[in-house]
């Protein structure tokens, strides 16, 4: 069997590379208004009777899991970031970080 010729437009994949990285900086902005809105909202809480607490902690689960997409979007920018320059140098064994998974 012949060799196997593996290809990559550069430009294309790095440009998804600053995609996820684009994603990864909006997605700590919004954690970042999500904190703030969230520590308003207990500060009021007593005056609420609690509801505003409920809306904190419903906010507080939504910071969480925009933190955890941040650090994936993070993870596959430096995975692809990662494949550039592996391919560039032509280690063909480079892509065994994309099946470790997610680390977080």
């Amino acid at each position: 069997m012949a060799g196997q010729v593996v290809q990559m437009d550069y430009a294309v994949v790095g440009e998804v590379s600053n995609g996820f990285g684009q994603s990864a900086q909006i997605l700590r902005v919004v954690s970042q208004i999500l904190s703030v809105a969230i520590e308003v909202l207990r500060a009021m809480a007593f005056a609420s009777l609690g509801t505003s607490l409920a809306l904190a902690n419903y906010l507080a689960v939504i910071k969480q899991k925009a933190e955890n997409l941040a650090k994936v979007c993070e993870e596959f920018q430096n995975d692809l970031s990662r494949a550039i320059g592996d391919h560039k140098k032509g280690d063909v064994q480079g892509k065994r970080y994309f099946g470790e998974g997610i680390s977080r």
